[in-house]
């Protein structure tokens, strides 16, 4: 689980704590799984607790960085931004890949949010000719705030050795909006050798 590894890893010189909702990171005995290395575990005994427990971790604890098993809820959305602006690194999992997560209205909080502008005639105009439109279309819809997450790891069903990295979070979603595409970093990893190859896409 590349959640488990990049814990391991940043636990050897960070403050790593992780939120636990369903143990899946850390194991499911009061002993937390050797995996996670000299990170610390606060386990969540139900989901509604989450964002609470989350809050409670960077009042108490100080964590450097913080690992969250599933973002699902609004309320843990709000606790992540809450633990990001108290100067907390965000390591998060969640099911979608970005243009799913952008109509997740649940979630999609932790990639900015999304807010409606109205526009002048003018602007409406200059937005047509620029984008190639047939339509004028006076309201448009742009990323509300900066996102919780900075990069994006994708991983797709079955692919066990691919990886699409997004690493522009904020340009990625307001390329989307606009109607472009937006760059990935594709790694994929040789099954015989091991090595790691990587090209350049967009998506």
């Amino acid at each position: 689980m590349i959640v488990t590894e990049v814990t391991k890893i940043l636990s050897r010189e960070e403050n790593v704590f992780i939120v636990d909702t369903s143990n899946e990171i850390a194991g499911d005995g009061d002993i937390p799984h050797h995996c996670m290395g000299d990170a610390r575990r606060m386990m969540v005994k139900s989901l509604q607790n989450q964002a609470g427990v989350m809050i409670e971790c960077v009042q108490n604890h100080t964590p450097s960085v913080m690992v969250i098993d599933e973002i699902g809820r609004t309320r843990v959305v709000e606790a992540a931004q809450t633990s990001r602006n108290c100067g907390v690194r965000m390591i998060a999992s969640a099911h979608g890949d970005l243009r799913s997560l952008i109509k997740n209205k649940e979630i999609r909080g932790f990639l900015g949010g999304l807010k409606t502008v109205m526009l002048g005639d003018a602007e409406a105009k200059g937005l047509q000719k620029k984008n190639g439109s047939k339509t004028i279309n006076k309201q448009l819809t742009l990323r509300a705030a900066t996102p919780i997450f900075d990069i994006i790891i994708e991983l797709k069903r079955g692919r066990l050795h691919e990886w699409h990295v997004i690493e522009d979070t904020a340009k990625a979603v307001d390329n989307i909006l606009s109607g472009q595409m937006y760059d990935i970093q594709k790694r994929m990893r040789c099954i015989e050798s091991g090595k790691i190859y990587v090209e350049q896409v967009k998506s």
